[in-house]
């Protein structure tokens, strides 16, 4: 497995620390498929309008660069400014923004699937597994506090398509544009919700491989910071 991709430092609210560093290998996974030249089959949001609400064919106003130089809103056709990896942090007072959760990787087909012993997948590729479970995420703003604001949304929150260097399939939460907010420290957390129990097929263990059904957190609290619009 990629032990380059970045990770969202907060964690994840639930399963052991072993199970953190598998959801976390996060952010730059589709950095890494661009940099390393894998291939990018397509994602779930392919209808017109959604992507023109992302900014395709339109220049980038904002650019988040991961640690390797990627420029995600150039990989992911968003013209908003994006808040996610380590290096994506900062979003402009007035301004819509994305938030992009860290990929959930796969293994590359039924064939080489391993599973838990009290596992049987719905599909047979894993990552078709997934897809077909995923109902919906949940974009918390400032979670457990007086300010907390909750964004849900279905399918097209999902991207789909992806590849690792390593030839391993991948999904990706990510928003629609959010409304601004105010200046100052906040936080963003994923909830992810699933119809059903899915493993990866990546190994045996249900705390590491496994997603729940139903609604659970995929990512911690992760902090960002709103600033003043730059005065020109």
């Amino acid at each position: 497995m990629n032990q380059s991709i970045e990770r969202e430092s907060a964690g994840i609210t639930r399963g052991p620390a072993r199970r953190r560093h598998r959801l976390l290998r996060g952010m730059a996974t589709a950095a890494l498929a661009t940099t390393m030249g894998v291939s990018l089959a397509g994602t779930a949001l392919a209808d017109t309008p959604q992507r023109a609400a992302l900014g395709e064919g339109r220049p980038t106003k904002h650019a988040c660069i991961t640690a390797d130089g990627t420029n995600l809103n150039e990989f992911f056709h968003i013209r908003q400014q994006i808040i996610g990896p380590p290096t994506c942090r900062t979003a402009v007072a007035g301004e819509p923004w994305v938030r992009i959760g860290p990929g959930w990787v796969t293994a590359a087909s039924a064939a080489t699937a391993v599973y838990p012993a009290d596992y049987t997948p719905t599909k047979p590729n894993p990552i078709d597994d997934f897809n077909s479970k995923f109902l919906r995420a949940r974009f918390v703003v400032d979670i457990g506090t007086p300010q907390e604001k909750s964004f849900g949304f279905g399918r097209k929150a999902l991207r789909t398509g992806f590849f690792t260097e390593d030839g391993l399939p991948f999904s990706q939460p990510v928003s629609p544009p959010l409304r601004p907010l105010r200046v100052g420290q906040h936080t963003s957390t994923v909830f992810l919700t699933l119809r059903a129990r899915h493993c990866d097929g990546l190994g045996t263990v249900p705390d590491e491989n496994c997603l729940p059904a139903g609604e659970f957190a995929y990512t911690g609290n992760t902090p960002f910071e709103v600033v003043p619009r730059p005065v020109h």
